[in-house]
């Protein structure tokens, strides 16, 4: 499908006029400040566990809307549809204002593999390709439960190896780096995972390197609340063995994986398999870097067009992807640069 220019009117604004952007910015410092200012919306999330899950989905995206802001000023904005081997795969790219050809991030959402889309987590989208000057490709892979793992995982390959296709008039270069949150975390390091076993046979060309936030892979956890062993039943399968199983990241061996940086909030109570994650990256002689980032808790990211402390954060990362483009050689066969 060719792609398009979005036309909603929030996009129109962040690409119109970059000084709304920079007016519209009021900062929180605090986390209960910035959730007093959400709850006027009216807006709560969604409960899978109690709602059926189409309206739980329905009530899950009016709160995910009630975090957004104005974007950045981006450059243009695409959509498009490619084959899969489970169907139709959307994907969006979000251009930054600048000169191609760029580096590419490949973003990974997360609400608990049932939930959000292209539209939910736009806002945090944007920013990177904004603070990254690099093109963020959203991937839309198909949602639990009607679809457990692997389908997440390989649908991850193969926007990886449709983007190496089409470098040439997507005008992209480089290696491109996977960048998940919660859920998403998970998929990105199980989508490393099976990319490294598949050696040689994968025609993708692989990643430079992961960015990991407040990851979700140490496993279904019997202790565990209601809604956290909910999404791992489903994300599993309801027929897969609960306590080991592939879909667990951190059951793996870790060895040979991309460079990998982890942010965490201090109050994230699954703060547990992201210092589980560090500790077995550095049990297989790789060099993680690890941020704990205090009075800060799950999904932060989703907020950071109000709170200070999180912007700050996801800056941060992007100023890690920076760093990395800067060091990375362009590794794609039919790269634009030499």
């Amino acid at each position: 499908m060719v792609g398009s220019l979005l036309s909603t009117p929030t996009h129109r604004m962040s690409l119109l006029n970059p000084l709304i952007y920079l007016l519209t910015l009021a900062m929180f410092k605090t986390f209960p400040e910035a959730q007093r200012e959400q709850q006027y919306s009216g807006a709560q999330p969604g409960d899978p566990l109690t709602t059926p899950i189409d309206l739980a989905r329905r009530q899950q995206d009016a709160y995910f809307d009630s975090l957004k802001g104005v974007l950045p000023p981006l450059g243009q904005v695409l959509e498009r549809q490619m084959a899969g081997q489970y169907g139709p795969l959307n994907i969006r790219l979000i251009y930054p204002v600048a000169e191609g050809p760029y580096h590419c991030v490949v973003f990974i959402r997360g609400a608990g593999w049932w939930a959000g889309g292209l539209d939910s987590h736009m806002q945090t989208m944007a920013t990177i390709a904004h603070s990254s000057s690099c093109v963020v490709v959203g991937v839309d892979y198909y949602r639990t439960p009607e679809h457990a793992y692997p389908t997440q995982v390989h649908q991850v390959a193969e926007v990886l190896n449709y983007l190496r296709e089409h470098q040439l008039d997507l005008q992209l270069k480089g290696l491109p780096v996977l960048f998940g949150e919660s859920a998403g975390a998970t998929i990105a390091l199980s989508t490393a995972l099976h990319l490294r076993d598949l050696g040689p046979s994968y025609e993708g060309g692989g990643v430079g390197g992961l960015i990991v936030f407040y990851c979700n892979a140490a496993g279904f956890k019997p202790q565990a609340r209601d809604y956290s062993k909910w999404v791992w039943k489903q994300y599993i399968g309801v027929h897969g063995p609960l306590l080991q199983n592939p879909a667990v990241p951190l059951q793996h061996d870790l060895r040979a994986l991309p460079p990998m940086w982890l942010g965490v909030g201090a109050d994230d109570p699954l703060i547990g398999d992201t210092r589980q994650l560090y500790q077995q990256l550095l049990a297989a002689q790789s060099q993680p870097v690890l941020q704990i980032y205090p009075a800060l808790g799950h999904g932060f990211l989703m907020w950071t067009a109000t709170l200070e402390p999180a912007l700050e954060a996801l800056q941060e990362a992007c100023g890690v992807l920076v760093q990395w483009f800067k060091k990375t050689k362009n590794s794609w066969v039919l790269d634009l640069e030499p």
